[in-house]
């Protein structure tokens, strides 16, 4: 792999992360956070963004991070009042940066920025209406010149600065490294490095995490002492730093208290530290590659203040990764299979085979979570595009709206976070077009003019549960269902319940929208809102107050890998249930069981009655529905807190099973969501337990219906 395009795709990764941390800066601020410790995060994030971009030539990319720095700048020093407009300005200026970098490394096409680029020169004083919006002196004493690496080399020469560098045990404990900034003082012009160690104490007296050496440097460039500065804004605060033109002495000045020693000084190997600097550079990868542009070197290196060093971490190709979880499902598969095979043979549980072979068991369980936990990941990642698409669509609808995070740091498998996004841009889109209402709507119900997306995400029994929730007017059911009626979805003259009025939005072809737009309107959205969901093996549910708002709850698996299942046994067939979803399981008696009519039937379960569905007749196993008082009841909860009770012949046990995908190697079934492999070879089916609930309610009030309809002929 070509060096340098290895250190580019870091680049980008990088810079990825310093948007992400960008957003969450800004987002920060506009809540009020405008702390010092905030504000210079916020500007790391650009600086970085626009260093690393200067090493690759990336010239626009590197203009518009330049002025969009000036402001932080400006911001930094206490110059400028970071208000909520110019945080307006900001938080748009970061969307524009995220296009450029985009653009940069896919290849992409022009990002209009004259536009961002203006808005930030008026935040200076500048006109917002000048048209030359690349040109360097519009960001007056701030003008900028990107270099790329060779340039930097050959920068020609002409003030002498004498600069003082004495580190401190923070600017080591954080990752950083002299050599490092002595590498990138070279790029600015020539160099001469002097080391003070007259600091250094005997052997035995040497604490090894302290700092005792210090540097005098001699430079050579036509750059200004900002540029010089610049080199050392990440190692701000853990150092003792003096940078003046030549002709003082900086050393003695910053360093009085132990004047050095001209005899003990040496004139050091430039040489050698930058090599020193390249290898302090290399990080750990799966794949060996060059040194990282130096901006974001630095970057990745540093940490707040308040911290201590970051834990080591790699970056590994997520195909690699993949193929260990496949591997580790084989070894659960040949792990389970070897387990029936030691029952088959009737080994006593006490001989040293089966002993041995629990061991394994737990063994294999341990590697599969460990692995497990290598693939999970924040839903952050997801959450911080939302903020983005809120700001978009508000400014299209004209509405004014505050979207809140809760529970970024929630983690769920990466397959899932992955295919998460495409259902959320949904559902906020929904919340801001269809939930809230107009400023002037808000005010004449008696709510402030803003109104308030929240999107959160908790781990709950064993699934993340994510909730898009909005304080706007509510589902107007009445409207629902006309709307369903003229588009044939329902019989005019339809009875429903408030549950499944709601539920009629997910069905394909609906539209509350009057009109077409670049929101809404085509009858596309929440019908595959839900078929996403389904997809991951989730289920999605509404809850809604007229007048007080809406909440789409979703519920999915924390992995589509494996899960704890009750193998059961229906009609000669074994399958699987999530274990996640039953309450408990109960031998049903023939006394608490009564029918409706037909095959419909409920159980008396503590004082209460709850459907029961014959899983093997729900699945087209039998005609004829299995007797209750023979089989075996799986005591179920969905997501809205109903409850029905599935009725099997027989209980295997528990077991944690791989999932297969059913649908990729075969097609999509009704009631199944998934397939695994038995340990005696055999393929069990896994079981939707939602969808065997909702389609045996259908099938009851169809019947229903029919018996009414007969009855009244």
């Amino acid at each position: 792999m070509d060096p340098l395009a290895a250190i580019r795709d870091t680049f980008f990764q990088e810079c990825e992360e310093q948007l992400a941390e960008l957003e969450t800066g800004l987002l920060a601020m506009e809540a009020g956070a405008t702390d010092s410790e905030t504000i210079n995060a916020v500007f790391r994030a650009v600086h970085s963004v626009k260093g690393g971009a200067g090493a690759f030539s990336l010239d626009d990319l590197v203009r518009f991070a330049h002025g969009f720095e000036t402001v932080l700048d400006e911001v930094r020093a206490g110059r400028l009042e970071p208000t909520a407009d110019a945080l307006k300005v900001m938080l748009r200026a970061a969307d524009v940066l995220a296009d450029l970098v985009r653009a940069a490394r896919d290849g992409g096409g022009f990002v209009e920025t004259e536009t961002s680029a203006a808005e930030l020169r008026a935040l200076l004083g500048g006109e917002a209406g000048d048209d030359d919006a690349g040109a360097e002196e519009d960001w007056g004493d701030f003008a900028f010149t990107p270099l790329g690496v060779a340039d930097a080399a050959e920068a020609p020469t002409a003030g002498r600065w004498r600069i003082a560098l004495r580190p401190r045990a923070d600017l080591y404990a954080k990752a950083n490294e002299t050599a490092l900034l002595l590498r990138e003082l070279k790029r600015l012009g020539e160099i001469e490095v002097t080391l003070e160690t007259s600091g250094l104490p005997p052997l035995a007296d040497l604490d090894p995490e302290a700092a005792y050496l210090a540097w005098t440097i001699l430079l050579t460039t036509e750059r200004e002492r900002a540029a010089i500065a610049e080199v050392f804004d990440f190692v701000d605060g853990d150092c003792d730093l003096t940078i003046e033109q030549d002709g003082a002495d900086p050393l003695a000045d910053a360093f009085a208290d132990e004047p050095p020693a001209p005899e003990a000084a040496a004139d050091l190997d430039i040489a050698a530290l930058i090599a020193k600097a390249q290898a302090a550079a290399e990080p750990v990868e799966a794949e060996p590659r060059s040194a990282p542009a130096p901006e974001a070197s630095r970057a990745r290196a540093q940490e707040p203040a308040a911290s201590s060093a970051a834990s080591p971490t790699i970056r590994v190709d997520l195909e690699r990764v993949d193929r260990l979880i496949d591997l580790v499902g084989e070894l659960v598969i040949n792990q389970a299979m070897l387990s029936q095979r030691v029952l088959e043979a009737g080994i006593a549980r006490a001989s040293g085979v089966a002993m041995g072979l629990d061991e394994l068991e737990q063994l294999t369980r341990e590697i599969q979570d460990s692995v497990m936990a290598i693939r999970a990941q924040p839903v952050k990642s997801v959450f911080q595009r939302m903020p983005r698409l809120a700001r978009e669509v508000a400014a299209l609808t004209g509405k004014q709206v505050r979207l809140v995070t809760e529970g970024e740091g929630t983690e769920v498998d990466k397959t899932v976070i992955e295919r998460l996004t495409d259902p959320l841009t949904h559902m906020i889109r929904n919340a801001i077009d269809h939930g809230l209402e107009g400023p002037e709507a808000r005010e004449a119900a008696g709510k402030p003019a803003e109104g308030v997306v929240r999107l959160s995400a908790a781990h709950r029994s064993g699934r993340i549960v994510i909730e898009v929730a909005d304080d706007g007017a509510g589902i107007n059911r009445e409207r629902v269902k006309a709307i369903a009626a003229e588009r044939g979805l329902i019989a005019p003259d339809a009875v429903l319940s408030d549950e499944e009025t709601d539920n009629l939005i997910f069905m394909a072809g609906f539209s509350t929208a009057s009109e077409v737009s670049d929101i809404s309107g085509r009858g596309v959205g929440m019908d595959v809102v839900r078929r996403s969901i389904q997809a991951l093996g989730g289920r999605i549910s509404i809850a809604s107050r007229p007048g007080k708002g809406s909440t789409f709850t979703m519920s999915l698996p924390l992995t589509l890998a494996v899960l704890d299942g009750m193998v059961v046994t229906v009609a000669g067939q074994t399958l699987v249930a999530p274990l996640t979803a039953i309450v408990e399981t109960l031998q049903p008696k023939a006394c608490d069981v009564h029918s409706l009519g037909g095959d419909a039937r409920v159980i008396a379960v503590r004082d209460s009655y709850v459907p029961l569905i014959d899983v093997g007749q729900a699945l087209g196993y039998r005609a004829t529905p299995l007797d209750a008082a023979t089989g075996v009841a799986l005591l179920i909860e969905s997501e809205g807190g109903a409850r029905a009770a599935l009725l099997a012949d027989d209980i295997q046990g528990q077991r944690q099973v791989v999932i297969k995908s059913l649908e990729a190697n075969y097609r999509q079934v009704p009631g199944v969501a998934a397939a695994t492999i038995l340990g005696d070879g055999r393929v069990a089916l896994i079981l939707d337990i939602d969808t065997i609930v909702a389609v045996s309610r259908g099938a009851d009030l169809a019947r229903s219906e029919r018996r009414m309809a007969t009855a009244a002929g």
